[in-house]
């Protein structure tokens, strides 16, 4: 009976292990070479240029040739790589909930509820007068909702 897929090739979606530190070095200098194609580099060169670079992250030199390619007009020596990757920052991950400052605020001020109260009253007392209300008649909406609510916020007492 005929199978309804095609076989799957041998090799395809195989994991390739991702390149070694000192192996992607040497690629970022091949795609500066053909960037830059004014300068050869012997073995020894490129081995100085591991050497002096093993000290920093992958993401931080990826980002410091990506830089270099983008902005310089000729092939980098190591000073101007090394510069560029002790800038580098790296991304933050992005953290659930509240940092300090905003926890530091939480309970200081009108919640949903009281806001969904202030704007309930404040469309019941426009519809009575007509017109734009006077911090004064603000001033009996904001009484009403802290004695609803059983006193006011710190910024408000």
């Amino acid at each position: 009976m005929p199978q309804s897929k095609p076989r799957r090739r041998t090799g395809h979606g195989e994991i390739v292990p991702p390149l070694s530190k000192l192996d992607r070095i040497g690629e970022l200098l091949q795609i500066q070479l053909e960037t830059f194609p004014q300068k050869e580099l012997t073995p020894a060169e490129i081995a100085r240029w591991e050497q002096d670079l093993s000290g920093f992250s992958l993401e931080a030199i990826e980002f410091a040739f990506d830089t270099h390619r983008q902005l310089a007009m000729f092939f980098p020596v190591p000073f101007q790589i090394i510069d560029i990757c002790k800038t580098f920052v790296p991304p933050k991950a992005f953290a659930q909930g509240c940092n300090a400052e905003c926890r530091d605020r939480h309970g200081k001020g009108y919640g949903e509820n009281d806001i969904l109260y202030l704007v309930r009253e404040h469309a019941k007392k426009r519809a009575q007068v007509n017109r734009q209300l006077t911090t004064s008649e603000w001033g009996v909406i904001y009484d009403s909702l802290d004695k609803l609510r059983g006193g006011s916020p710190e910024w408000r007492a």
